[in-house]
């Protein structure tokens, strides 16, 4: 008697504060099967990002996970990833370990901006910031308009990521023990509690591959001092709303759907960083909808792996558009 195999596909997304993976069976459509793990955050080297480790840990995990399903075969899969833009070590080398992984599958990588926009309004097009370690915005119709905002890092951009408010907060702790004007005690006792005395700061973040992960984590203790209502932490949640506000409104371009969204974990600070976006947006783009998200960037990796196998399987087509999400087989 012949068995029908089942057939999976694997949505992963890589980020900044980790990576995450999520199998999804194919017959059951949206129906995603979480993948128990989460693996490393990014590390930058001086050739880029090595994805190697990354998918070290999460690949053997998902395949436990398949046998755990009832067996069968991975047909897909999708890497929505953080750095792809500026920082990855060429996208022909990463589709050479993808291959090495998975063998002859079906592959798609895509950037978080785009696995963020998928997942926060699906494939109609609109735009979205995603904010979480870094901040990248993405306004597109998924046909001829794409348009990338911000996502240069925590040295030359990211502004209102988590690492840029863990920048800013840190450098007011320390303002505060130098004696300097605007500086916060609270941050400088939040500092103190974190990572130790101030002067070990700097060996624990330069000497760091994912420091840009590390100062992001601080966000956490700023978001506990403003919620005491320390003046300097309220001004920097304040400071990030605006500025992510300012990042959707410039990516959602003259000629895409005036709808906009938000998704990423610095968003879990709510009202904090909720209030001065929203508000900001409004001012910037009365003419435009502010949707909550429908899910995040791992929802989004998802509904591309998926795509991607309906794509090849004569369906609907896909959004191949390089650089921003590349579609592979064989």
């Amino acid at each position: 008697m012949e068995v029908d195999l089942k057939e999976w596909t694997l949505a992963v997304d890589v980020g900044g504060s980790g990576s995450r993976a999520v199998l999804n069976e194919v017959s059951s459509g949206t129906g995603g099967t979480p993948v128990p793990i989460r693996g490393s955050r990014i590390s930058v080297t001086p050739s880029g990002i090595d994805l190697h480790p990354i998918l070290e840990s999460l690949v053997p995990e998902a395949k436990r996970a398949v046998d755990a399903g009832g067996g069968g075969t991975i047909v897909a899969v999708a890497v929505g990833m953080s750095g792809l833009l500026g920082l990855a070590n060429g996208r022909e080398d990463i589709d050479r370990l993808l291959r090495s992984h998975f063998g002859p599958i079906t592959r798609v990588l895509a950037s978080d901006s785009v696995t963020s926009l998928v997942g926060g309004l699906g494939l109609r097009g609109g735009a979205v910031v995603a904010a979480g370690t870094g901040v990248v915005g993405l306004g597109t119709d998924f046909s001829s308009r794409w348009k990338r905002v911000d996502g240069w890092g925590h040295v030359l951009g990211d502004l209102g990521s988590g690492s840029w408010i863990g920048i800013q907060a840190l450098q007011a702790a320390l303002a505060a023990l130098d004696g300097r004007p605007h500086g916060s005690h609270v941050l400088l006792d939040r500092l103190r509690h974190w990572i130790g005395e101030p002067e070990e700061l700097p060996r624990q973040i330069y000497t760091r591959s994912d420091r840009a992960g590390i100062l992001a984590t601080f966000s956490k203790e700023v978001a506990a001092a403003a919620h005491e209502g320390d003046p300097a932490s309220l001004l920097i949640w304040q400071l990030a709303g605006i500025h992510l506000a300012n990042t959707l409104s410039t990516a959602l371009r003259p000629g895409l759907p005036p709808i906009g969204t938000y998704t990423g974990g610095l968003f879990d600070a709510g009202e904090l960083l909720l209030e001065p976006f929203r508000q900001e947006f409004k001012r910037l783009r009365p003419d435009a909808e502010l949707r909550t998200p429908e899910g995040g960037s791992l929802d989004g990796a998802r509904i591309l792996a998926l795509s991607a196998v309906n794509a090849v399987n004569g369906g609907d087509a896909f959004p191949h558009h390089e650089p921003y999400v590349t579609l592979r087989k064989g």
